[in-house]
């Protein structure tokens, strides 16, 4: 929430100019979506933390998520009722209207968030609820953060470094060489920055995406799996009926069929909503990055501008600059693979994608085998 306050703040004057054109809207997926914002890790995961809590110094300064509770139905669980709610589902997604002429929004991915809240019955009801309420704390986690390194933690090294070393310059006098004092300074401070991200920071956030990885993971799995006892049971469903029961063979089909539809069309909205999480946190990553680089230069500044009307010569002006430069450019550099280095742990590479379902094959198949069957008892029939 923080976060997004911050770029609201950056991008005022552009909304300022934007509004008179913007036509006042509040629809239910925001409704939903400021629902969602408002729970915390502790309503969502309230199970998870009394099993697995967090512990270490890594915890203590950056907030640390357990692996998500999986509740998605196994495919052994799956009946004839959860095919025909499956089918309501996919009723409703098939049948609702998507606006074409959306808000004006500055961030377009809020207008994305909308659509796909509404595509997946965001609501109690929903089986996606918990999907889309997980996808958003992990979000929000790894964005908090990402901003408590580069806005707080590595500025403050640097002023502490820094400001301690000129201090401590006033008591030791000319015992030390200045460049000598405060380059041991900056090394020191870029030493303990590069400490705080590869292990406080990167143990952390690689271990919020394991978790993250991991119920992903199986979730798909699970959608996968029900996605094939649907298509079998739509393809073998005439199998157990006879001419009598047509009416129930008819209603039986459409569902199984309506139901593995939905569970395809479910995990490519879900890859989509996790897309506009990992760009969210992509983007941010690279605003907090910048943004810390900038409070760095702010406090050197203002520490140069101290110095010089406290009468400081021009060569301890040039040693305290320098050694700002220097920790800038090394804090810069460690943290700017930050995106990276979080987003190497998660293997989607193993998670049972849209791409992979062969949605297209499974309609082909399951139409040909129909038609196969009415043409040869049709013939059948003819020849007797």
């Amino acid at each position: 929430m923080i976060s997004k306050k911050i770029l609201q703040i950056l991008t005022w004057p552009f909304r300022v100019f934007l509004k008179p054109f913007r036509r006042p809207a509040r629809t239910a997926g925001r409704t939903a979506a400021g629902a969602a914002a408002r729970l915390g890790p502790g309503a969502i995961l309230e199970e998870e933390y009394r099993e697995e809590p967090p512990r270490g110094v890594e915890a203590a300064m950056f907030r640390q998520l357990p692996r998500p509770r999986l509740t998605e139905k196994s495919a052994s669980e799956l009946t004839l009722e959860q095919a025909h709610e499956y089918a309501a589902q996919a009723e409703r997604f098939y049948d609702f209207e998507f606006p074409l002429f959306p808000r004006g929004d500055f961030f377009y991915e809020e207008i994305e968030k909308d659509f796909l809240y509404k595509a997946l019955g965001y609501s109690e009801e929903s089986i996606d609820q918990r999907f889309i309420n997980v996808a958003n704390l992990f979000r929000r986690t790894l964005n908090d953060n990402t901003r408590g390194l580069m806005l707080f933690w590595t500025p403050l090294i640097g002023a502490l470094a820094i400001g301690g070393t000129v201090v401590a310059q006033r008591y030791l006098g000319a015992a030390v060489e200045p460049w000598l004092l405060y380059g041991a300074a900056s090394g020191l401070a870029a030493l303990l920055a590069f400490l705080v991200y590869s292990w406080p920071y990167k143990v952390v956030q690689q271990r919020n995406l394991l978790n993250l990885d991991n119920y992903v993971t199986s979730k798909f799995a699970r959608i996968n799996n029900n996605f094939q006892v649907a298509k079998r049971r739509a393809l073998n469903v005439e199998r157990d009926k006879r001419i009598p029961e047509r009416e129930e063979l008819m209603d039986e089909a459409g569902a199984w069929t309506l139901a593995y539809h939905w569970f395809a069309m479910r995990l490519f909205l879900c890859e989509s909503m996790l897309r506009n999480k990992f760009y969210q946190i992509r983007r941010n990553t690279a605003l907090y990055w910048a943004g810390g680089m900038v409070v760095i230069v702010g406090a050197g500044a203002a520490a140069l501008v101290a110095l010089m009307t406290g009468g400081a010569d021009r060569t301890a002006l040039s040693v305290v600059a320098a050694a700002m430069g220097v920790y800038v450019l090394i804090a810069g550099a460690v943290t700017a693979r930050a995106t990276s280095t979080m987003f190497n742990v998660v293997q989607s590479n193993e998670w049972s994608r849209f791409s992979m379902i062969n949605l297209d094959r499974t309609i082909r198949d399951h139409v040909a085998e129909d038609k196969l069957q009415i043409v040869t008892f049709r013939d059948r029939n003819r020849m007797e």
